[in-house]
């Protein structure tokens, strides 16, 4: 294997000593122009980026944020990705990123990783967390983000969704305008997704209705929505509604509808959930509970650099409202009602 280029090279190259270069690197005014010119050109030519370790080690900050996300896949963390890196940069910093797969341990042992990179602050998607992992964070004593779901134990900011409470409130909406055999589908059974079945079947009870839930571990995606509406077709009665825990399933349900040749919205209404840009595309085109995700991280990172820069942080909670996103999944009744239902949360 080809030995990495280091200060030593640069300094041959150009004809100084490596601590010139290192210098060059920390202090340029410190060197003269002449001999700036003569590093930079051995810099360019070999392509060399010099280590932030021994910087790193003598400065109180390292100049990088963590972001863990749970998909890559799902377009729900693309906003929060893009959100997080334009924050980075604006403060000069580098983001981190990193994927857990919706698993705890995952989780886990990303933190201690970008803790042991002395990650000035560290964001996640989510508020629930193994116990060490809560441990970790609080001993570090630096800016910690929880994103998308609210909690009453914050490990510092928590920006998010009131979840159970969205879904209560949408079902019964439903309720009220006339939708009796409302179904939930839920795939990959994270925790957002059982806090909406919560208040789902929660509506549903206090209605005097009964909850029909159909969950699969399975990662949401088309064909898993398509698979749980044939199911749910398959077994009996037809539902009137169908309430998606997120736009992947209820374009799956839309698909599933048209093979069956179910009317929608006059049989029955699919209602997804996020208001991704493909909910336009559908046909007809989906409803969706459209959650401000990019709104919530860019005001979470705008705090947490605000606290970096202070040097505090405390805890602090905020819930955001939703919206709905219109299409023809769902009636036209349905729908005021539902905006309606979402401005007064």
């Amino acid at each position: 294997m080809k030995k990495r280029i280091g200060l030593s090279e640069i300094a041959q190259m150009a004809g100084v000593t490596r601590m010139t270069v290192s210098r060059y690197f920390h202090t340029p005014k410190s060197v003269a122009p002449a001999t700036r010119e003569r590093i930079a050109a051995a810099v360019e030519k070999t392509g060399f980026i010099p280590s932030r370790l021994p910087s790193m080690m003598s400065k109180s900050r390292s100049g990088t944020v963590g972001l863990i996300v749970p998909s890559f896949s799902n377009g729900v963390f693309s906003d929060i990705i893009d959100a997080a890196d334009e924050a980075a940069r604006a403060h000069g910093a580098s983001l981190l990123l990193m994927h857990s797969g919706y698993d705890p341990q995952a989780e886990e042992a990303h933190v201690a990783a970008l803790l042991s990179y002395r990650a000035d602050a560290v964001i996640l998607c989510g508020a629930e967390h193994t116990e060490l992992t809560r441990r970790r964070l609080k001993s570090a004593a630096i800016p910690v983000a929880e994103l998308l779901s609210v909690t009453s134990m914050p490990l510092g900011i928590s920006y998010g969704i009131d979840y159970e409470a969205l879904f209560l409130r949408m079902t019964k909406t439903l309720i009220g305008c006339g939708r009796k055999r409302i179904v939930y589908l839920g795939a990959q059974l994270d925790p957002r997704t059982l806090l909406r079945q919560r208040g789902y079947e929660t509506a549903m009870k206090e209605a005097g209705l009964k909850p029909r839930s159909l969950d699969t571990r399975r990662r949401s995606n088309f064909t898993v929505g398509r698979d749980l509406m044939l199911e749910v077709a398959s077994k009996g009665p037809l539902p009137d509604c169908v309430l998606c825990t997120n736009d992947d399933v209820a374009l799956g349900a839309l698909i599933a509808c048209q093979s069956l040749e179910i009317s929608v919205p006059e049989t029955l209404s699919v209602i997804g959930c996020n208001g991704l840009n493909f909910c336009d595309a559908a046909m007809p085109s989906l409803v969706s509970i459209k959650t401000p995700r990019r709104e919530i991280a860019e005001a979470a990172c705008q705090r947490l650099f605000e606290n970096l820069a202070s040097g505090k942080s405390e805890p602090e909670i905020k819930k955001w409202r939703c919206t709905l996103r219109k299409g023809g999944s769902a009636t036209e009744k349905e729908q005021q009602a539902l905006s309606e239902a979402l401005s007064s949360l």
